[in-house]
């Protein structure tokens, strides 16, 4: 049976434990039987809530309430928080008695892989005179990371946006809007990041007569370039075994697969990458590889026809 728990408000609370209503197959309320897997991969909006529960990524217990006894909440013992969402604030101050610095953050257990941190949601620091020189903020939920400096004067000196990737190691990319600013309020600089971190749009610096000192328009460069490249690729005449050859394989040998096709570029890709050669030609030779990755998967789909 299903345990019954009766408030002094005379509430009923029917709580239903995952593990204690999962036996075997269960009913959902489309009248359906739910298996893990049953529906395919699983989907928070899409799965049941059995099959959640079953997968346990559902691990709280399920509370139906019946409200026509009334309804205290203050009663209501069912649906506690748990430790782990709990923020913890830490304070230090100046010798005046002054804040000097606060951080608020909330405590990430370990897990099989990955050891216990501290992540950060909201950090101050101030001066002895009371103003706020740094604040971060990085909400709870979302991947951005924002960070404020504050010139004596309270003006805004500059303001960055961090696109943080591992919030246990605080590993981040630049990411958005990044400005900076004269101690008269006015714009010095302002450069903008894309999605992988690097330089896009019009950046530009000012003099602090906001007279501009320095503009780029990255987008352009970067489409130019893009240009060019596909441009030199296209002319590139290979065959089949030309290909093939470019990509690593033996004579005579061909890929059996886009699949393996894909493999063997990314390894002859590997060490072209900037990060790993100073060779000032090795975009040459990617771009021979671009091609003769093209070529073969080509020859496969032709193949299939």
């Amino acid at each position: 049976g299903i345990p019954i728990t009766r408030l002094e408000s005379g509430l009923s609370v029917c709580s239903r434990a995952a593990a204690g209503e999962m036996s075997g197959y269960v009913a959902t309320k489309d009248n359906k039987l739910a298996t893990v897997g049953g529906n395919a991969a699983l989907d928070l909006q899409r799965s049941s809530v059995e099959e959640l529960q079953l997968a346990r990524i559902y691990t709280r217990q399920k509370i139906a309430v019946n409200l026509s006894a009334g309804y205290n909440s203050e009663d209501d013992p069912s649906d506690e928080d748990e430790e782990d969402g709990k923020l913890y604030t830490e304070k230090h101050f100046h010798d005046n008695g002054a804040s000097k610095y606060f951080r608020t953050f909330l405590k990430l257990p370990a897990t099989k892989t990955k050891p216990a941190a501290e992540r950060v949601v909201e950090e101050k620091h101030f001066d002895v005179g009371g103003v706020c020189r740094l604040d971060v903020h990085f909400a709870v939920g979302q991947p951005f990371l924002s960070r404020k400096h504050f010139y004596e004067n309270q003006r805004l000196k500059s303001e960055q946006l961090f696109f943080v990737e591992d919030e246990r190691t605080m590993q981040a990319r630049k990411a958005g809007h990044w400005r900076e600013y004269w101690d008269g309020g006015q714009i010095k600089s302002e450069i903008q990041y894309d999605s992988n971190g690097l330089r896009c749009g019009f950046c530009k610096r000012y003099g602090a007569d906001g007279a501009q000192e320095w503009v780029k328009d990255y987008t352009k460069e970067y489409s130019e370039r893009i240009m060019e490249f596909n441009a030199k690729r296209g002319k590139l005449a290979l065959d089949i075994e030309e290909a093939a050859s470019l990509l690593g394989l033996e004579a005579g040998r061909l890929p059996q697969d886009k699949a393996e096709v894909d493999r063997l570029y990314r390894r002859m890709c590997a060490p072209l990458h900037p990060d790993k050669t100073p060779d000032p030609e090795a975009h040459e030779k990617f771009m021979e590889v671009s091609r003769a990755r093209e070529v073969l998967i080509k020859h496969l789909e032709s193949l299939r026809i």
